[in-house]
């Protein structure tokens, strides 16, 4: 993933924030294409129930460990999924207060690596990983340890990591 990305914010409660990406060129999310994907929308009671968990950890529990399926990703990187049903929800879990939402898909295969779609989606949050907190790290961007609300520049059009 060589082009730039914008991180966008979803949903704010009371027990953590979501936030998504937009790749730079694109119209629609990261999150807005899961969700209006076609095969995603055949799976409408998983879907439902997927959106219905994303809304009680925003404002009810927040974003804690057990509510994912963590071993997404490679072991250095915050990569979890989300899973109901047959849909995957590909994430950044930073803390238990922030979310970074992407893309995923319908698993029908055992593992995400065989399936081109599922696969791409964790690449790039890998990518988006690195370069965000990179930026943490470096202090041009903060996340609230209360809400999980991001301040700083949100957009990263020039990082080449």
């Amino acid at each position: 993933m060589k082009r730039g990305f914008r991180i966008v914010p979803v949903r704010s409660g009371d027990a953590g924030s979501i936030y998504t990406i937009q790749f730079q060129g694109e119209n629609e999310t990261e999150f807005d294409k899961f969700l209006i994907n076609k095969e995603i929308a055949k799976e409408q009671d998983s879907l439902a129930r997927l959106v219905a968990k994303l809304e009680s950890m925003s404002d009810d529990y927040g974003f804690e460990s057990e509510l994912f399926k963590e071993e997404e990703g490679s072991r250095w990187d915050y990569v979890v999924a989300i899973p109901e049903g047959k849909l995957r929800l590909y994430c950044l879990r930073i803390e238990n207060v922030l979310l970074v939402v992407g893309n995923g898909g319908v698993k029908t295969t055992r593992t995400y690596q065989q399936d081109a779609h599922l696969y791409a989606s964790v690449e790039d949050l890998q990518v988006v990983h690195k370069v965000l907190m990179s930026r943490i790290y470096s202090g041009k961007l903060h996340v609230d340890r209360h809400t999980g609300s991001l301040r700083g520049l949100l957009n990263f059009f020039n990082d080449r990591k």
